[in-house]
């Protein structure tokens, strides 16, 4: 079978016929796990899809969500298919897993913009699995000045603080040893995703990826909270983030 057994596939759909848009569909959703990176794998080929083929799509996700797997719950915002928010928040009341309870509250915050999402990111603040990358890219699915006030947020304290001034230093030499970034995430495991959360204010405002040595620090962004043209900057940023990662069958 050339797709996997890990899902509730009909046999008249497997068997075809299928256009070349819907077979890459099926085997990238319902083959091979290598395509997905993140739970999240390429969706641009979603726009290729007919009405018709995407609507047999968003059957066949609504379908799969019984197993839960984090790719097939985002399908449902990448189809946009609104008719899947019931289920998920059947899902939510019962999922004990905290990361997954994000994802799916992130597919309903895509799909009605449902209030739950802000929630689940704030006890993933507290808990601190929002310094997974993965999640902490979610927040800026907030699409604008409350995705960069959340980031901001997250940021350490003070410039001052012991791990930041060793940092600065550390980054003046411009290489970093296995020990030196195992201290760092055992750091942010510890305080919560502060230094993710700078580097990706960084990454937005220069639009690309910042060496360590070059990161703008803590007290800059803070002490820019009340700048309108700075916000109107990153919230443009946020914007093109989220339309360059998240190209599918319509813009968020």
């Amino acid at each position: 079978m050339w797709l996997s057994d890990s899902y509730d596939i009909p046999q008249d759909v497997v068997e075809g016929p299928h256009s070349p848009a819907f077979r890459e569909f099926l085997l990238t959703w319902f083959g091979s796990t290598s395509r997905i990176t993140f739970g999240l794998p390429d969706l641009t080929a979603l726009n290729d899809l007919t009405l018709e083929e995407t609507a047999l799509a968003q059957e066949l996700i609504r379908r799969n969500l019984k197993y839960r797997y984090t790719h097939i719950i985002n399908a449902t915002w990448a189809l946009r298919d609104t008719s899947a928010a019931p289920i998920l928040r059947e899902m939510l009341q019962d999922e004990p897993d905290e990361s997954r309870r994000l994802s799916i509250a992130g597919a309903l915050w895509k799909l009605v913009r449902d209030p739950v999402f802000i929630e689940c990111l704030e006890r993933a603040k507290e808990s601190g699995l929002i310094a997974s990358y993965p999640h902490l890219r979610q927040v800026l699915w907030l699409d604008g000045v409350q995705a960069v006030d959340f980031l901001i947020d997250l940021l350490p304290a003070s410039d001052d603080s012991k791990f930041w001034l060793i940092l600065q230093r550390l980054s003046r030499l411009r290489f970093f040893h296995a020990d030196v970034m195992a201290m760092i995430r055992e750091h942010n495991r510890a305080k919560g995703a502060g230094f993710e959360a700078l580097g990706l204010l960084n990454e937005l405002e220069s639009g690309r990826v910042v060496p360590l040595f070059e990161l703008r620090p803590p007290s800059y962004y803070r002490n820019h909270r009340g700048d309108q043209a700075f916000f109107e900057l990153m919230t443009a940023a946020v914007r093109k983030w989220n339309l360059t990662r998240h190209r599918t069958l319509g813009s968020y």
